[in-house]
């Protein structure tokens, strides 16, 4: 996955620069947008120049200095901040102001460029996706998407519309995305995983995050049906990393009704006053369908947030000794804690599961 792995070597710069998780005790300069995309040759202009003081007020920046230090990727004008890409790949935008220094991330696109949303597909036999992609284009015209896979009898894909048909357990095998606007033609791989369960043991999960903060990750994953208090069931889809003794990230769905059979269901907003650490627990008391993002970053902790527009496909249930097997894939638009209010602070989070499901008889208080 193109975008996923050229961002892997520069997220610990990006993470170090963008947590402000801290009080604010020295002058700092905030860019906007943080995170911005120029075509090959395309010039961008300046960004919105945001000045702290060391108490947080808006002051006036004054004259700003513009830099990169990635010259190879992007040149910049320095009295004017105008960008120029010169080659594909992602390149940090500097402004200095007032003795403080602020950062952009600027990524530099071919004229074609296609993407796979999600470059890791686990399915149990039956199951049926649409590969999601992003194509983005310069020159004029409509691109050309197909798709393709490497012979196997473990999933078959529609070359025309991306749909994956998962047949039997295996994998994983690759699938590439194509898109093609003459003289350009462009690809995207990714791999499809069929699993099938026995019993409420395996399984697997995957989801990737575009935006500051860049995830392309398979996981542990774990459903439970519980009761809340008054005795209702409650659903809960966790997704975990885990080193030693310490969960390092976490994605966690929450529907007030555990499904039952294949569906769509959309998973709401929840605010900062109703997330965990609130008066009211919402794992024991949903007050509707809501997700949660988290991870650890040099001991600091990262939040984000469901906003709505977000689903959960649930493509099939089964029955398994102890339990339950769960398959499906989701869509949830995350809103950084630290940023709730910032356009940029929003994480669009992509994933599939093939998850084991119990019945947990301790009531949640």
């Amino acid at each position: 996955m193109k975008r996923i792995l050229v961002w892997t070597a520069f997220s610990a710069v990006l993470l170090a620069c963008g947590l402000d998780v801290g009080p604010l005790t020295t002058p700092q300069i905030v860019l906007t947008p943080v995170l911005d995309t120029v075509y090959l040759g395309d010039q961008l202009v300046k960004r919105q120049v945001t000045f702290l003081d060391a108490h947080g007020n808006v002051q006036n920046p004054g004259p700003v200095t513009w830099s990169t230090k990635d010259t190879s990727i992007i040149t910049v004008d320095a009295a004017t901040g105008k960008i120029t890409g010169r080659a594909p790949g992602n390149a940090v935008l500097l402004a200095d102001a007032q003795g403080a220094e602020g950062f952009a991330v600027i990524v530099v696109s071919p004229l074609l460029n296609v993407t796979m949303l999600i470059d890791t597909l686990l399915a149990q036999p039956g199951d049926t996706f649409t590969i999601p992609v992003d194509v983005r284009h310069e020159a004029p015209g409509t691109p050309t998407v197909w798709f393709s896979a490497d012979a196997n009898a473990a999933f078959t894909v529609d070359s025309a519309t991306g749909l994956v048909t998962a047949n039997a357990a295996g994998g994983p095998f690759r699938v590439v995305a194509h898109a093609a606007l003459s003289p350009d033609t462009v690809s995207d791989g990714g791999t499809v995983e069929v699993l099938q369960l026995t019993d409420t043991t395996g399984g697997g999960g995957y989801y990737t995050i575009f935006g500051t903060v860049q995830r392309a990750r398979r996981v542990t994953v774990r459903g439970s049906i519980y009761a809340r208090p008054g005795g209702a069931p409650t659903f809960r889809l966790m997704f975990q990393t885990i080193s030693g003794p310490t969960t390092e990230e976490e994605l966690d769905i929450l529907l007030g009704t555990p499904p039952a059979d294949a569906r769509v269901i959309a998973v709401d907003s929840i605010s900062v006053s109703e997330a965990p650490g609130g008066t009211v627990d919402p794992f024991c008391q949903p007050p509707r369908n809501w997700s949660a993002w988290f991870t650890l970053i040099n001991s600091a902790r990262l939040v984000a947030l469901s906003r709505s527009g977000g689903n959960i496909t649930i493509s099939q249930v089964t029955t398994v000794p102890h339990g339950l097997v769960m398959s499906g894939h989701f869509y949830l638009p995350e809103q950084r804690t630290d940023r709730y209010d910032d356009p940029t602070g929003v994480l669009p989070i992509h994933g599939s599961f093939v998850a084991p499901v119990i019945n947990d008889p301790t009531p949640c208080r």
